[in-house]
């Protein structure tokens, strides 16, 4: 049963990188695909880091120190 929720979790971030992946600039492909790479090639790990990239890149944070 585990094994199946983990490969549905994988197949979803898939499904979900097919649709954004052609507007992901080159330079974030690269670098989540490295980042997923070294973190035994998931998925779900290379969809987290695209969302994250995406975000920042498009975030304005005010950051109070």
């Amino acid at each position: 049963m585990i094994y199946n929720g983990c490969i549905q979790m994988e197949q979803d971030a898939y499904n979900d990188l097919k649709d954004v992946w052609p507007g992901v600039s080159a330079k974030t492909q690269n670098y989540c695909d490295e980042v997923a790479r070294v973190s035994d090639s998931s998925y779900g790990i290379l969809k987290g880091c695209i969302d994250m990239e995406t975000d920042a890149a498009t975030s304005t944070p005010e950051f109070k120190f």
